[in-house]
């Protein structure tokens, strides 16, 4: 608690966190962080089911504003992070938990969406090794399977960390309590394995976002990152009108910074208010 009351604190008194990459949140029984890994923007092409103008309609000249999150979440002296940015270079999220008095010893359990590069790449420092000394790390079991086999750079990352993790590489099916109070959902179509967790006041969506501002009103349109675009579709018209009709917020790692909305219907879509 001690870490997150003077995160808290610094950002009041303009401190040296009171930075748009850190957001200090609290959701039902979870204090939760929100960490920019990244600023980011999606482009046009990355969404060929939308008309060039309705698309620069709901976004302007430079593209759909984004971000890659990640999320740590605390109760009961367990400290879990929700995905691991990019790594590199390019993430910041190891300098944004050390802002918060965070060191990744202090990290019990990672819970990985998927196993994109913008989600694991931050496991494996610069000699790729794992950056998380005592964390248990846990993927779906369709999501481990499909990677421990892919060709390129996708499943060669991927095995790299089965390697680096070994046994604290942990596995779950869906619907399970991963930890407790965090549960699993499926939520594939984006790939084969990809997971929305549940508490209970919060879904973290992963990458059923990956640009609000064309998403939200057009959920039938697909990024062409989504491994199977009609699958992702139905998982994203699922999640969003779960989250309203239980009033959970929704968490997610490609909406702009802090990533946090409260979900409502709009004409012929959906609509997202941000959760400051």
């Amino acid at each position: 608690m001690r870490w997150l009351l003077a995160g808290m604190a610094a950002l009041m008194q303009g401190g040296v966190v009171a930075e748009t990459d850190i957001a200090p949140l609290r959701f039902g029984e979870w204090e939760v962080i929100a960490v920019q890994d990244a600023p980011s923007s999606m482009r046009r092409e990355l969404f060929p089911g939308l008309e060039e103008k309705e698309f620069r309609r709901l976004t302007g000249e430079k593209g759909a504003a984004s971000s890659v999150n990640v999320f740590l979440l605390r109760r009961d002296g367990k400290t879990v992070l929700i995905d691991a940015g990019n790594g590199g270079a390019r993430g910041h999220m190891i300098a944004g938990l050390e802002k918060l008095g965070m060191t990744p010893d202090k990290i019990d359990v990672v819970l990985l969406t998927h196993m994109h590069g913008d989600h694991i790449g931050g496991l494996l420092d610069a000699k790729e090794n794992a950056v998380f000394p005592k964390a248990l790390v846990y993927v779906s079991v369709p999501e481990r399977d499909y990677w421990a086999d892919a060709a390129g750079r996708g499943g060669e990352l991927a095995r790299k960390i089965f390697q680096a993790y070994g046994d604290r590489m942990r596995t779950f099916r869906f619907e399970e309590e991963v930890v407790p109070g965090i549960r699993a959902l499926d939520a594939s179509g984006h790939t084969p394995g990809h997971t929305v967790y549940a508490t209970d006041a919060l879904l973290v969506i992963g990458d059923l976002l990956h640009a609000a501002a064309v998403q939200l009103p057009h959920p039938e349109v697909s990024a062409t990152y989504d491994m199977d675009p009609e699958k992702a579709a139905q998982a994203r018209r699922r999640f969003f009108d779960q989250a309203i009709a239980s009033g959970l917020s929704v968490a997610g790692m490609h909406l702009p910074f802090p990533g946090v909305i409260r979900m409502k219907r709009d004409a012929g879509g959906y609509a997202g208010v941000p959760v400051r």
